[in-house]
């Protein structure tokens, strides 16, 4: 071989060296590279902090991590950790239920430690709690296609709300009223309409019977309830086809931590009638939290109220006794049980001769009431979290015993009974009531972007009134099997439709008697009731939301129609025409929403137009007398009547310092025809016709504020009031032909102040006083009817005239 062949073989093979050295050193610094890498993501990085309320550690606090789905909860220090996380860049979620939800970012690099802590705010308007009325699914209150109002335990306090039907004044387009001088009958309207257009639900369950209706709304205590969740308009008629104006939802209180609390406070209207209640609290939960109960108690002790000196009473003499408890039990990390009961003891009486029995006063409306409620759910989730299925089963009895009437006297020896006495006599009346509601539901998260829930339920009432002196008898059985369906689909990020409705078969078994007069409504009815919602996000604090719904009221007896109060002395009764047929509505809504948090402030604003069209629309005219005294008005149909108009609803907090909650409605209800209401019974006779356009008692503007400045955290002083417009009603003004004008109300303007102070000095108990005015400028109604021959539903304007408080609450 030459030597040049030899050089070029020495050449080739250096480079060969040279090229496997190069390959070896490669892949040993790649080893090393992998095994530090691996080393790094062993040890991965940290991320701790603290979690803090006020300079105080705040426990239960979730902190997440996007995309890892992992997290940790702070512990009793606000104290959390979370650990072995690779590098990269994540959105850290920090939230807790009651505060608002906070998001960050972090860089993990290297295995470093990163730490960070975070004060909380406390979520004032609530835009961040659950909320099911408006899905019948649990959902955040400002993800819902269906825009949800809240009354929270804080309002109850800061307006100094004794009874459920004191606060519902404090939400957009409701407006609580008296409609009854002598025995306080209240209802409830929302958007323009009365309460019979109005369902009123016990954690989420029909069981509000036509009869507790008639005085429940005041029977019901403020410290039972955690909160009241309001759909106004035809979105929510998931819950039932009579739900036109919308859906009241009374949710009791959850136990969620062990305490305990009894408070008293002491009224007295115009500084002269004592007004007293009691409250109990408690609650006891077990150290894992997989079972607990709250129980409750209520007594309160009115004494009756003159407003003119004729004798007679303006605001009822009342006794109530009410308690009850709700309890859970987990049964499982996927299966929750839910169970309750609570029972409600009320006597009330209006009218004059308070030490007399009823019979021998010269007017009296005397009521007593025996509530039984119980309930029981039961909830199931399959393993991945995506199906969920309920039943449910829920009851309420009713006993009432009942006094309208009046005219008698105290018998002495030897006198005789006039017709006048036989008539007092006969005046007592007894009643009996059962709803009772079983359903299941069934929801399945299809895809992240389709929801579907579907249910079954079967609600059934049955009611006795029985006044024999009266020849009065209503014998009514509603029996109601519902089917509904509901898709929510997030078409997009910002875009939301909720597509659904009820198919309803109705029953109706009723026998109705008046003074001989006899009428059998035995009907079958089968109503479909749709609905569509639709939510658009256009910014993240804005929000649009538009919904269209249909309703319908059966031909039956309602709350109203059961109520009985006197005129001219006499019982005044409704009775059903025979033609009667079923009320349909349709119902459109549009609503802009905007909130947002800037640093320690937070902004929540909502315009909301609403638009209802009745057809055949419920009335009630055409009063005339009996030949035995007995008034009687007929529920007819009309023709069709229209109320549309806005909502406006203002919120701002600086801070926990200043809370500012407001809301206003403007409206207009009118018939498409004149309405007559009554005429005189002889043509020739020349009295005016009394007639209308417009929906009686229905206000134009109405509306509520409510203000809590807590200059330190142990004082709050709360100033609240509410706004009633003028408005068209109708007054009995000549007991002997019935004849009936009608009139309008002047402006009201109704406003509270409250001051509390806290003496709590540690975690373990509490103290509160507290004491304030409620209608501090005395706006009340000044021209009541006198004596006993008044018209007792001539009645507007606030529930109470200056009233005085103190009080005292401890807890444990």
């Amino acid at each position: 071989m030459s030597n040049g062949n030899r050089a070029f073989q020495h050449m080739e093979g250096g480079r060969a060296d040279r090229w496997a050295y190069r390959c070896l050193r490669g892949v040993l610094l790649a080893g090393i590279w992998l095994l530090s890498h691996a080393v790094l993501m062993g040890q991965g990085g940290v991320f701790t902090g603290k979690v803090t309320v006020e300079k105080e550690s705040l426990a239960g606090v979730s902190v997440s991590l996007s995309l890892l789905n992992r997290g940790s909860v702070s512990n009793s220090e606000g104290q959390f950790k979370i650990e072995n996380i690779p590098d990269g860049r994540y959105e850290v979620k920090i939230s807790f239920m009651g505060f608002v939800t906070q998001w960050d970012t972090i860089n993990v690099r290297g295995g470093q430690t990163i730490r960070k802590d975070y004060v909380m705010m406390e979520d004032i308007f609530k835009l961040r709690e659950t909320v099911v009325t408006g899905t019948r699914n649990k959902i955040e209150r400002y993800r819902s296609p269906v825009i949800v109002n809240t009354i929270s335990r804080k309002t109850f306090e800061a307006t100094q709300s004794i009874s459920l039907a004191e606060g519902l004044s404090f939400s957009p387009g409701l407006r609580l009223e008296n409609n009854c001088q002598n025995c306080g009958f209240t209802q409830v309207r929302m958007n323009g309409l009365d309460g019979a257009y109005s369902q009123i639900l016990i954690n989420s369950r029909p069981v509000f019977s036509a009869l507790a209706g008639v005085y429940g709304l005041e029977m019901l205590p403020a410290n039972m309830v955690e909160k009241i969740e309001v759909v106004r308009g035809g979105g929510s008629v998931l819950y039932g086809g009579n739900a036109i104006a919308g859906t009241i939802n009374v949710i009791t209180r959850d136990p969620i931590t062990p305490s305990f609390e009894v408070g008293i406070n002491q009224s007295y209207i115009q500084m002269e009638v004592p007004d007293r209640t009691l409250t109990v609290n408690g609650a006891v939960v077990s150290d894992d939290l997989d079972k607990g109960v709250t129980f409750f108690g209520f007594n309160r002790i009115k004494e009756p109220w003159d407003a003119n000196g004729d004798g007679f009473s303006e605001l009822v003499q009342l006794k109530n006794n009410t308690f009850g408890f709700d309890a859970f039990y987990h049964a499982g990390e996927r299966r929750k049980l839910r169970f309750g009961s609570y029972h409600i003891h009320e006597f009330r009486r209006g009218g004059n001769g308070f030490d007399r029995y009823p019979h021998q006063t010269d007017l009296t409306e005397q009521l007593q009431h025996d509530i039984h409620s119980a309930h029981a759910s039961y909830e199931y989730f399959t393993p991945d979290l995506k199906q969920k299925w309920s039943g449910y089963a829920s009851m309420q009895r009713v006993k009432r015993q009942s006094y309208y009437g009046g005219g008698g006297r105290i018998l002495d020896d030897g006198d005789t009974l006039t017709q006048q006495d036989i008539l007092a006599i006969n005046a007592y009346g007894e009643s009996s009531d059962l709803s009772a509601v079983v359903g299941t539901q069934y929801y399945y998260e299809i895809h992240p972007r389709l929801m579907m829930t579907t249910g079954l339920e079967y609600i059934y009432n049955d009611v006795l009134d029985e006044m024999p002196g009266y020849g009065r008898r209503i014998e009514q059985q509603v029996g109601m099997l519902g089917i509904y369906a509901q898709l929510e689909y997030k078409w997009m990020e910002r875009l939301t439709l909720l597509i659904g409705g009820r198919w309803d078969m109705v029953r109706i078994w009723g026998d109705y008697l008046l003074a001989g007069d006899f009428y059998r409504n035995n009907r079958q009815l089968q109503v479909r009731v749709p609905r569509i919602s639709a939510m658009y996000q256009p910014a993240p604090s804005v929000k649009i939301r538009a919904s269209f719904a249909q309703g319908y009221r059966a031909p039956q007896a309602f709350d109203e129609d059961i109520h009985i109060e006197t005129v001219g002395g006499s019982a005044r009764f409704v009775s059903l025409d025979t033609a009667l047929k079923t009320e349909r509505s349709n119902s459109a809504l549009l609503s802009l929403n905007y909130d947002k948090v800037i640093g320690k402030k937070q902004v929540n604003m909502v315009i909301e137009g609403f638009y209802t069209r009745l057809l055949h629309p419920f009335i009630m005219s055409d009063q005339v007398e009996l030949p035995n005294g007995v008034a009687v008005i007929t529920k007819r149909n009309g023709d069709a009547a229209t109320v549309t108009g806005v909502n406006l609803e203002a919120n701002m907090a600086w801070g926990r310092k200043w809370v500012l909650q407001s809301g206003a409605t403007i409206q207009r209800a009118f018939y498409d025809v004149e309405e007559v209401i009554w005429q005189p019974e002889e043509e020739d006779d020349p009295t005016p016709v009394a007639s209308t356009k417009v929906l009686l008692r229905t206000p134009d503007v109405y509306g509520y504020f409510s203000l809590v400045y807590s200059p330190v955290k142990s004082l709050s002083i709360s100033s609240s009031g509410t706004y009633t417009g003028a408005m068209r009603l109708s007054h009995v003004i000549d007991p002997e032909t019935e004849q009936t004008v009608i009139k309008s109300s002047p402006v009201f303007v109704d406003k509270n102040l409250k001051i509390s102070y806290n003496f709590s000095k540690s975690k373990t108990y509490k103290a509160e006083v507290f004491a304030g005015v409620q209608n501090m400028f005395n706006q009340f109604q000044k021209d009541f009817d006198v004596g006993a021959v008044r018209d007792a539903g001539y009645v507007y304007g606030p529930m109470r005239p200056r009233t005085i408080f103190f009080g005292l609450k401890f807890g444990l």
